[in-house]
């Protein structure tokens, strides 16, 4: 994890699935330990996401909201978007490709998806 500018940055690299999860959760949930936290999720790295990936990523956005919180992606590989794209939750996440924009990255209309 990194600090920046009142955000931290957790890097993740390899697969995010029902063996790492509980980790990755543990560790997101630390990060977003205060209330208000602004946190940007580095995907670029993930080789393999599976369900357990995606709770992952639900819970840790639904626990930034309760605490007036933020979550959002960057960069998130193939592997990730896929995953997101198939379950219909791509959406529901901020997503940018670089750090600057990942700042203020809006979740994405979901017309948008259809025409990716």
């Amino acid at each position: 994890m990194e600090n920046r500018l009142d955000w931290t940055i957790c890097r993740v690299a390899g697969e995010i699935d029902i063996f790492s999860a509980h980790t990755l959760r543990e560790h997101l949930l630390a990060a977003l330990d205060r209330p208000g936290s602004r946190l940007l999720l580095d995907l670029s790295r993930v080789t393999l996401m599976d369900t357990s990936g995606v709770a992952v990523l639900i819970s840790t956005l639904r626990r930034a909201a309760q605490r007036g919180g933020t979550l959002r992606l960057l960069a998130p590989s193939p592997a990730v978007c896929m995953v997101l794209r198939a379950t219909g939750l791509l959406a529901k996440f901020a997503v940018s490709s670089d750090l600057t924009g990942a700042r203020t990255a809006e979740p994405l209309p979901s017309m948008r998806l259809m025409a990716s």
